[in-house]
C-alpha cells in the first residue's frame, strides 16, 4: 500500500450544477468532463506534464501548481487511456505518476454502483 504522503495521482468527474457527471455530447460519443489532479507533490515540484492520448489535439499539457500545492488539469474524455504525470523538480529527481483514466475513475467512484449517475458513467468511459 502506498505511503499516505507519497505523490498520488487522481481522477474525478466533474459536476454540473445538479450535481452529476458533467459531459459533452460530441457526434458519436458522450465527452464527460474529468479532473486530473497530482496530491502530495514534493515542496520543490515546479510543474507538471500531463501526457494525454496521443488523439487529443494538445496531448502534453503542462501547469503550475495551485495555491493549495496540487497539480490540476481539466480536459474532457469519452474513453479509458493511460495518464502520465511527470513532475518537474527543482531539486530533486523528477517523478513519473502513472494511471489509467478508468481505473483512477472506478477508484474514485466504486462505492457509487453501477446505478448511479457516476457509476454509468465510469461504465461508459470503461468501455469506449
Amino acid at each position: 500500500m502506498p505511503d499516505i504522503d507519497e505523490p498520488r495521482l487522481t481522477v474525478r468527474l466533474k459536476t454540473d450544477e445538479a450535481g452529476r457527471p458533467a459531459f459533452i455530447d460530441g457526434r458519436r460519443f458522450r465527452h464527460y468532463k474529468v479532473v486530473s489532479e497530482v496530491e502530495n507533490a514534493p515542496a520543490d515540484a515546479f510543474a507538471a506534464t500531463f501526457d494525454l492520448d496521443p488523439a487529443y489535439y494538445d496531448p502534453s499539457r503542462t501547469v503550475q501548481p495551485q495555491s493549495t500545492g496540487r497539480f490540476r488539469l481539466e480536459t474532457t474524455t469519452y474513453g479509458d487511456f493511460p495518464l502520465t504525470v511527470r513532475l518537474r523538480r527543482s531539486k530533486g529527481e523528477d517523478i513519473v505518476l502513472k494511471e489509467g483514466v478508468a481505473r483512477a475513475l472506478r477508484r474514485a467512484y466504486a462505492p457509487a454502483g453501477a446505478e448511479m449517475p457516476f457509476g454509468q458513467a465510469v461504465s461508459y468511459i470503461t468501455e469506449h
